[in-house]
């Protein structure tokens, strides 16, 4: 991508995370770029091009953390720092978070990459969850699909936390990402072993 398309990008995100998507028009974006509108839409033909290509954005670097991850050794502590770099990468993006439904709905591409991005998702914490259980951190499932409801319900966690944080806590706050990924990191302690639980405690609370 050329260095105006990002430039471009750039000026369209801070404006989406500022005044939400439905409130920022092309001929805006044109304008704090500098730019006129025709020379915008030579660039980005519509509103969702420039969402699409954010999106691209945030699949891309996804697709690096899911790389790192797989590389990592230890599991939980893998899991932590995966978690803290990914809520900080869709913290940058929230935008698309907090106006996910509203997005997806008008932009049916869009929808199908984001269902691609959940399932690289679900997969990588598969993988984690299979590592944790071979190296005795996490116990064995009790009943068949406890992992993947476990993993469902993460899901909902990370669609939703962005949206809960920007009805909840200040703007202000530096330690919003640090809240949520302790919460989130909560939903794994049930199914550690007596050794998950002391790895997780030195992870946790450091």
């Amino acid at each position: 991508m050329n260095k105006k398309k990002e430039i471009l990008l750039k000026i369209a995100q801070l404006l989406f995370t500022e005044f939400g998507v439905a409130e920022v028009s092309l001929r805006q974006i044109a304008a704090e770029a500098g730019i006129s509108h025709s020379n915008l839409i030579y660039h980005f033909p519509s509103k969702n091009d420039i969402i699409i290509a954010l999106h691209h954005q945030l699949m891309e670097k996804a697709i690096g953390l899911n790389k790192q991850v797989q590389a990592a050794s230890h599991p939980l502590q893998g899991l932590y720092h995966s978690t803290k770099i990914g809520f900080t990468i869709l913290y940058e993006y929230r935008f698309l978070m907090i106006d996910l439904p509203h997005i997806l709905r008008d932009n049916k591409i869009l929808h199908n990459t984001f269902l691609d991005l959940e399932k690289l998702r679900a997969d990588m914490y598969l993988i984690e969850i299979q590592k944790a259980t071979d190296q005795n951190l996490m116990r064995q499932e009790l009943y068949q699909g406890e992992y993947t409801g476990l993993i469902e319900r993460i899901k909902i966690f990370s669609d939703a936390w962005i949206a809960s944080s920007a009805i909840y806590d200040s703007p202000e706050n530096n330690n919003v990402i640090e809240k949520y990924i302790k919460l989130f990191m909560g939903f794994f302690y049930p199914y550690l072993t007596d050794m998950g639980r002391s790895v997780f405690d030195e992870v946790y609370f450091q």
